[in-house]
């Protein structure tokens, strides 16, 4: 089994196995966690560290980067943030907390096409109703509602699953 990730009508996607998926979504989780500061980029870390294979299931987790939980208001300014995010990811921010060393030669490839993605998106791609509906699905308990706390290992933002990294 294995993961896609995917822009609407862009011939090429991203074609990751399970256990490259796990480290693409670690080292996101990490740099992210590190250098979200707004509500909305928060969101976004949360939303992809959710896509947990421990949790949901091997070769589940492929999604459109128009599923991701974007404020058509703030869309530039995240948009920015997540190129900002890959690029710390592979400058190694916060590497050292991983028990394992990724492999640069798979993950560096991974980073490199998400990052062409993102950057051929614009709102106009974006679901208009996607983060809405997200929110309103998260429990009271969900830590989105719940001030986004973080994991004590791994300094990584939780999800309703817990830190992506103590799961895998």
């Amino acid at each position: 089994m294995a993961n896609m990730i995917s822009l609407k009508e862009e011939p090429s996607d991203l074609h990751m196995s399970n256990g490259l998926t796990d480290v693409f979504l670690d080292v996101l989780a990490l740099s992210g966690s590190a250098l979200a500061r707004t509500k909305e980029e928060k969101q976004l870390i949360v939303w992809l560290a959710e896509q947990d294979q421990s949790r949901l299931g091997g070769g589940t987790v492929g999604f459109d980067l128009c599923e991701l939980p974007w404020n058509p208001c703030t869309f530039e300014e995240n948009r920015a943030f997540l190129l900002q995010v890959v690029a710390e990811a592979r400058a190694r921010l916060g590497w050292e907390r991983l028990s394992y060393h990724p492999n640069e030669a798979l993950l560096f490839p991974c980073l490199d096409k998400f990052s062409d993605l993102l950057a051929k998106m614009d709102v106009s791609q974006a679901c208009p109703d996607v983060l809405a509906n997200w929110l309103a699905d998260a429990d009271v308990c969900d830590p989105v509602r719940n001030g986004f706390p973080k994991c004590p290992r791994h300094n990584t933002l939780l999800t309703w699953f817990g830190c992506h990294i103590c799961n895998n």
